[in-house]
């Protein structure tokens, strides 16, 4: 599947809020990479959902996430690794405001 097609799929279900459309493209083509934190929980930033903690235990995939409102070196490269699947209805991750 590529961004074309998803969108169609997408847009043939009709009349859906974007939240609607961020939960059916996760459900589709997984969460991204690009991921929002807040006291160690770490969260899809196209959907919101919940992709783990680093309190108790340890988060694998916090090795190659970006953060959203990071412009750190770590994120930097880690973007550069995002394919379109990680972009598709996320925000840039390296700006301020948090969607």
């Amino acid at each position: 599947m590529d961004e074309k097609l998803l969108t169609e799929k997408i847009d043939s279900l009709g009349d859906l809020d974007d939240q609607q459309r961020r939960n059916i493209a996760c459900s589709l083509i997984g969460h991204s990479r690009i991921q929002t934190t807040c006291m160690g929980y770490f969260y899809c930033a196209r959907c919101g959902d919940q992709l783990g903690d680093t309190l108790a235990s340890i988060y694998p995939g916090a090795e190659k996430a970006v953060i959203v409102g990071h412009k750190c070196q770590t994120c930097e490269e880690n973007y550069a690794e995002c394919t379109w699947e990680d972009k598709f209805m996320c925000q840039d991750p390296f700006t301020e405001e948090v969607i």
